[in-house]
This record gives structure tokens, sequence and C-alpha cells, in this order.
């Protein structure tokens, strides 16, 4: 794996914050946490993918491990009351395999007084419920998180800052974070094809979360803005033909990206009474840009203990608010321009509605606390991916879909932590 200057750089600061804190009195702790993951598909013209980020997955009843087995490892130190350094690594199966991607978290923690916390570094971007712990598998009781919502929730870490203040409302706890930071991420274009985007952006960020007994209720707000120029070819190809056609030029205009912005807004409510549980998400996406949709993704699961033995149902979509792109070509055009300029159309359109996300799905598992920090699971989800929304998925064959897919896919999992 290749090392790049910006983690080295994180390390480096972590490394001077830290040392001149060190004393003989200070504490270590090591912990870690595995998950071995086996995922099928019965479908073969689609592939099953946790997330946007991943070029490989199950599909035509072939078995996986890619899509959930990981190991993660953890540090934390601390130097005094006031200061902590913590560094997770997690090994994955993933696009972009560097050691730089494998650091998930790598930062300093200041705690001036009780309840204020502000943290410098590498970050896990506290944009949904599950954002602090989606990888570790054990803390979940499903396979993994849904699909539905999780599959476009790419942003596992950023650069920068947090600060979060702890108030206590008699019997509840409110939690509330501001973040800002930058994150750069490769996404994969097409089912093992060695292609990629790179997205690289800043963030910024509010959440609060409201704890009380057995309920927790959370709301989120993202705004991203994109520094990437991702659109430039096709722009440039579109530009050759505004001396013919005038009009592309708001079309031109609508493909820029860089500059752009892109928003989150977040719901979450979780009711846990150590019996019954029930969680679920919804996510409203405004977006300026062509290539990112603007849409709603959400899920709900519930479930019932029995003893070690957790049943849950889970259910879920995702939904674009915006219709599917026609681009209208003027008629009378003389030849070959007409038909070049069909063709640019039609690749135009099938690339920018490519980003769409519809489907929905419903399910149901099982978890088995065998053993202490060890858990196996098992869950059915039945997947209805519309042909017009198939961005959390690659066609096996790199074509568009002609028809409807519904895929099944039959998870398996041994989770644990160390």
């Amino acid at each position: 794996m290749v090392v790049d200057s910006r983690t080295i750089s994180l390390f480096a600061l972590l490394l001077s914050l830290a040392v001149p804190l060190a004393r003989a009195d200070v504490e270590h702790r090591f912990s870690g946490f595995a998950t071995l993951g086996m995922a099928l598909n019965d479908s073969s013209a689609v592939v099953f993918r946790n997330d946007v980020t991943q070029d490989d997955g199950a599909y035509e009843h072939n078995g996986t491990w890619k899509n959930d087995s990981r190991l993660g490892v953890q540090w934390q130190g601390r130097w005094s009351p006031q200061w902590e350094t913590t560094v997770q690594l997690v090994a994955k199966d993933r696009f972009d395999n560097t050691f730089a991607n494998s650091v998930e978290w790598a930062f300093v923690r200041y705690r001036p007084v009780d309840g204020l916390d502000l943290r410098l570094g590498r970050l896990g971007a506290d944009a949904f419920m599950l954002s602090d712990y989606r990888q570790v598998g054990y803390t979940l009781p499903w396979v993994r998180p849904p699909q539905d919502l999780y599959g476009i929730t790419s942003l596992y870490n950023f650069d920068g800052f947090d600060l979060t203040k702890r108030i206590a409302l008699g019997d509840a706890m409110l939690n509330l974070k501001t973040f800002y930071g930058n994150s750069s991420e490769k996404y994969p274009t097409g089912f093992n094809n060695g292609q990629f985007t790179t997205f690289d952006f800043d963030l910024f960020g509010l959440s609060s979360t409201l704890e009380w007994n057995e309920w927790k209720l959370r709301y989120s707000y993202v705004r991203v803005e994109v520094n990437s120029d991702l659109t430039k070819p096709l722009r440039n190809v579109w530009a050759q033909v505004a001396p013919v056609w005038p009009a592309v030029n708001d079309l031109i205009s609508e493909l820029e990206t860089r500059g752009k912005q892109f928003r989150y807004h977040q719901i979450g409510l979780n009711y846990d009474n150590n019996d019954w549980w029930f969680q679920s998400e919804y996510v409203r996406i405004n977006s300026d840009l062509m290539l990112v949709v603007n849409g709603e993704n959400a899920y709900a699961s519930l479930g019932k203990r029995f003893g070690p033995l957790n049943l849950f149902t889970l259910a879920g979509y995702a939904t674009p608010k915006d219709p599917e792109l026609k681009i209208a070509i003027p008629a009378g055009l003389p030849e070959p321009v007409g038909s070049q300029l069909h063709y640019l159309a039609q690749a135009t359109e099938t690339r920018l509605n490519g980003v769409r996300i519809k489907q929905h799905s419903y399910g149901v598992g099982a978890r088995w606390d065998f053993s202490p920090k060890m858990a196996l699971k098992f869950q059915v989800e039945k997947f209805h991916i519309d042909k017009s929304g198939t961005s959390l998925w690659f066609s096996t064959d790199g074509k568009p879909l002609t028809g409807d897919e519904k895929p099944t896919v039959i998870s398996l999992a041994w989770d644990m932590l160390f």
C-alpha cells in the first residue's frame, strides 16, 4: 500500500501534540474488531454493493466475502485528564486500497472542561445515526447498515475538526456537534473496470442527539461543497456544439460541479428497552449538481430479543425527486451533425441518469450472541430496483438495465470485538 504525504503530515501532527504531554502515568488502550462476512446475490444482471465506493460484490449466486469482511485496530492514548489521542486503522476490500484510506481516525482530543470536546485530525463525519460505528459490525443488529440509505453515505471520514457540547437536561442528555473539514474519495464507475472519478469536497455539518431513557432522537445537517471539476471533458464536447445549437449553453452551465453544493438533512429515531427495539432514519438530499440527484432515502427496522437471540425485520427505500434527464435535439440539423448530436445526447443522458437511485427493499434476519463479544448473523433481503435508478448497483455487463431487477441477497456474518 502507498503512504501519501497527507497521511504522514497527519501522524506528525498527532505526535507533535502528544509527545510534550507524555508522562509516566499515561494510559494506553488497544482494541479491535473484525467481521467475516459472506453475501450471496441471485441476480445475474446486477452486482450487490454495500455502498458506492465498492467496485466489486455479489452476483449470479456467487458468494463473496468482499462486501462485509474487515479488520480494525484502535489505539487510544490518554496523556492527561484533558488530552487524548486516537488512531484507528481498518483493513477491508476497497477500490482505492492505500494506507491513507486505511487510516479511519487519527485525531487529538482536548477537553478543557467536562462536557466540551475539541478534536483535530482525521475524524468520522457525524452525518448519520451510525456514522461513528458503522464499520464495527458487532455494534449493529444487522449484517450491515441498510443499503437503501447507507449505500449513498460514502463519507467515512474527513480531515478537519469538530466541537461537541454535552448538556444534561434532567434525565435526558443533549449532544450538540459542529464539524468542518475536507475529504477526497475515488468512486469506481463500473464493475471491476478499474475506472474511477475523484471527488474532492469540503464539508460543514451540525448534529444534535437527544437521549432520554430508552429513546434517542437525532437531527443532522451537512453541507458539501465540491472542489473537483467532474464534467470538464463532457462540457468541452458540448461546447463544440454551441455554434450550431446555442441553447446548449444552458446545459453546459448546469453540468458545472466545482463550487456547487448539495445538502443532507437527516432525522433518526431509536427505541430500545432491552426487549423490543426499533430504529429508523430518513435523509433528504437537496442538490445544485446534476451529478447528485435530489432525493429521499429511508429505512425502518423492528426487533425482538429472546435472550441471546435477536430477531428483526427491515424495510427501506430510495427515490429521486427529479425526473430523468431528457435532451431534446432540434430538428432539421444537417448530417452527420444531427446523428452525432443525437448520439452525444444519448451518452449524456445515460451518464447523468446513471446516478439516480430508485429502489425499495424488505427483509428479515437474526443475530445470535453465542459468546461474549461475538455474534453470528443471518439475514435475507429482497430488493426491487427500478431500471431508472440503479446507482447503488453495477450491471454485470456494463450496460444500462432494460427492465427492473428483483434480486434476493442472503448475508452471513461473524462479528467480534477484541
